[in-house]
């Protein structure tokens, strides 16, 4: 299936879903991204445009909005049979199969900057990046999302590591003025040096992670691995401890038993961490949101009646709110670039929409004065009508600012 940082499945894609991705056309031109739609009193404005697969955002203590980006890196296309492995499926080995892999490495991450009028600066660029097979869509990693430590700017790097082609690993990266980055802590290392709930040998499996989120709180950064439900805290020598096993954390308040739903996003608030779920795609992406306590003891499930959650975000009011990727019933799987949306979470657990329309949003931050900044276009926006030949980004990404009432 489709990859998108961490859009996976716990089995090997079905031919099903092989002819699906054969089949989705995501064409340019004047109308895409679609128009967003606002609802409940809100209105929504594209805030900056032209961005390589956008995904997390941070603002400066100084209230400048960063963004990451996953870049432009072209996957290849592999078609079954599918290769045999080359190496067994442990949890070292450098190689992601099919048919998510293989993967084929770049440098084309980058971290932006944008201005008060929309204007890009380059921050960061020439970061570790990949493309995933084409055959279950060529989703793109490089940077994943960037956070600060006061005024100094932190990032997460999905699109290092062997498995993905690179010598460099996944990493927390500090970012310097002059555009340079250093390891903080490696992540790859921690991956491959602490056994987990994840099985090496699920076809998914990704020996580096492909880490999604970050988060600065309480005098560190707190990360979780999404397929893996790795919740980590990175302290600022760059010390990697783990807070909690989120398959383990979830399985014990679910009737099934299942802790297994992609955790695809955090944040802190009021001395929680909020984890949102991706859900899976044998399951019509059924997403919820949970919060666990700081010290990871104790859990909660918050709302649930969610379809594939990239974002969470509070307001000033302390009202949640939740990005969608996708909705019930598209089919095939994340071919409906209009399915996305941005809800508001009320206390009973129902879901207010404030933005429809949405192509493939990634992630949502709260802005000093109220408004709520969304990723959009961040994944899937290419132009498919020669597949599988080439698919050069539209550079269609986009950052929508949402006032809501």
């Amino acid at each position: 299936m489709s990859k998108i940082a961490l859009l996976k499945t716990n089995s090997v894609v079905s031919g099903a879903v092989m002819a699906w991705a054969l089949s989705v056309v995501v064409a340019g031109g004047q109308g895409f991204p679609p128009p967003p739609v606002a609802h409940d009193g809100a209105t929504v404005a594209i805030y900056a445009n032209g961005l390589d697969d956008p995904r997390g955002l941070a603002f400066s203590p100084s209230g400048q909005l960063y963004v990451a980006e996953a870049g432009t890196t072209e996957g290849i296309f592999v078609p079954p049979p599918p290769p045999p492995p080359t190496e067994p499926p442990t949890q070292t080995r450098c190689e992601v199969y099919w048919p998510v892999g293989p993967a084929t490495p770049g440098f084309t991450g980058r971290i932006s900057r944008i201005g008060p009028d929309g204007s890009r600066t380059t921050v960061a660029d020439g970061l570790p990046s990949f493309g995933a097979n084409t055959l279950i869509g060529g989703d793109r990693m490089g940077v994943g999302a960037v956070a600060f430590r006061g005024e100094r700017l932190f990032a997460i790097l999905p699109g290092g590591g062997c498995s993905h082609g690179h010598a460099d690993p996944n990493a927390i990266l500090r970012v310097r003025e002059n555009g340079f980055t250093e390891v903080l802590a490696d992540l790859s290392d921690y991956l491959r040096s602490n056994p987990d709930s994840k099985n090496p040998a699920d076809g998914d499996y990704e020996p580096d992670g492909t880490w999604y989120n970050l988060v600065s709180a309480f005098g560190a950064f707190y990360a979780v691995e999404p397929n893996r439900g790795v919740f980590v805290r990175v302290d600022h020598l760059g010390n990697v401890t783990r807070v909690a096993d989120m398959f383990a954390m979830v399985a014990s308040i679910d009737p099934a038993g299942d802790g297994d739903h992609t955790y695809s996003a955090l944040v802190e608030h009021n001395g929680w961490f909020y984890f949102g779920t991706l859900g899976r795609i044998d399951a019509d992406f059924a997403a919820s949101i949970y919060r666990l306590s700081k010290d990871g003891s104790v859990i909660e499930r918050v709302a649930s009646g969610l379809h594939g959650v990239t974002g969470l975000a509070f307001d000033r009011q302390g009202r949640l709110y939740a990005l969608e990727t996708t909705a019930a019933g598209v089919a095939p799987p994340l071919s409906d670039p209009t399915a996305g949306r941005l809800v508001r979470v009320e206390h009973d657990g129902t879901l207010t929409p404030i933005v429809t329309n949405l192509a493939f949003p990634t992630a949502v931050v709260s802005g000093d004065n109220g408004e709520l900044f969304v990723s959009n276009c961040g994944y899937h926006c290419d132009d498919r009508s020669q597949f599988p030949a080439a698919l050069p980004s539209l550079r269609a990404g986009q950052i929508l600012k949402v006032n809501t009432r």
